[in-house]
């Protein structure tokens, strides 16, 4: 009779591991990896341009005039990824202080005629022009360590030119 009980409570204590390991696991995939993916995984990029000229003249109105870097964060409050994004440039800001940020939320990028594909969005300039375009960081979490800016900021990443980066895969949300 005791080895029956101690029998159940072993079988109990495995269905509750089982359960437990297997909501971890789909906690895990919703919250982090269902927003992990290439930033630009249609390809719609390489159709239309990013910045037509008619948004390039509402976006530089934005900026500040006398700034060698500055960094646009459009972002939308309905993705998690969004406030990982907002802490990374945050602490690159402390570390650059020649950064300037600015933050648009989705609908404000959208008024100014921006096609957003996915968010968070960088859109980083020297001198008023358009350097970079992608996913500020390359990780789950849009972490400090897997950064893209850094490199860019600091001179040790050499752009030939324009960056249009989709192709990396990033903390993101689809836009539809």
């Amino acid at each position: 009779m005791k080895q029956q009980r101690t029998t159940s409570r072993v079988k109990a204590a495995v269905v509750l591991l089982i359960l437990w390991i297997t909501s971890s696991a789909a906690a895990f995939y919703w919250f982090f990896l269902n927003h992990y993916g290439v930033f630009d995984e249609q390809g719609l990029w390489q159709q239309q341009p990013l910045l037509p000229a008619q948004v390039q003249h509402k976006l530089r109105q934005q900026l500040l005039p006398d700034n060698t870097w500055q960094a646009v964060l459009i972002t939308d409050p309905d993705c998690s990824c969004s406030s990982f994004a907002k802490g990374h440039l945050q602490r690159m800001q402390q570390r650059q202080s020649d950064l300037a940020i600015k933050e648009l939320e989705l609908e404000e990028a959208k008024a100014l005629g921006l096609d957003v594909i996915a968010a968070p969005l960088l859109l980083l300039f020297q001198h008023q022009q358009l350097l970079y375009a992608g996913p500020l960081a390359t990780d789950l979490l849009c972490s400090d360590n897997a950064s893209l800016l850094d490199g860019i900021i600091r001179g040790t990443t050499q752009l030939p030119g324009f960056w249009l980066n989709g192709e990396n895969t990033a903390c993101r949300c689809l836009v539809p």
